[in-house]
């Protein structure tokens, strides 16, 4: 029970540290387009994913539709870069086997791989 409550923690801690880049967060679904994003980015860079524009449109669509396109067009492009650079910086000071890691790659496969395909 407690590897879940610490995912989650650090989780937030990467996300309160992102509005160094992005600006703060306004609200739950920033942080879940987030952390959709910092899985696309940990996939990218522990698997050396290169999305194409049409799976990028997919992905685009579902992670929208997951938020309930609650946020706007500049405030998705700020979750997206505070995102990107929280998930490099965690792939890169801990590693691709990392359990934090693991976790943003498992939702990676478990609902964003099946539409790169």
């Amino acid at each position: 029970m407690r590897r879940p409550i610490l995912s989650t923690i650090f989780l937030a801690a990467c996300l309160v540290a992102g509005p160094v880049f992005a600006g703060p967060m306004t609200n739950d679904m920033d942080l879940v387009y987030a952390r959709y994003h910092m899985a696309i980015r940990a996939a990218e860079l522990c698997r050396g994913l290169a999305p194409g524009d049409a799976v990028w449109r997919k992905w685009s669509s579902y992670i929208d539709r997951k938020t309930n396109y609650e946020l706007g067009a500049g405030e998705r492009l700020s979750v997206i870069e505070g995102a990107k650079d929280d998930a490099t910086v965690m792939v890169r000071r801990q590693g691709c086997k990392d359990d934090d890691v693991k976790d943003l790659l498992a939702l990676y496969d478990a609902e964003l791989a099946p539409m790169a395909q």
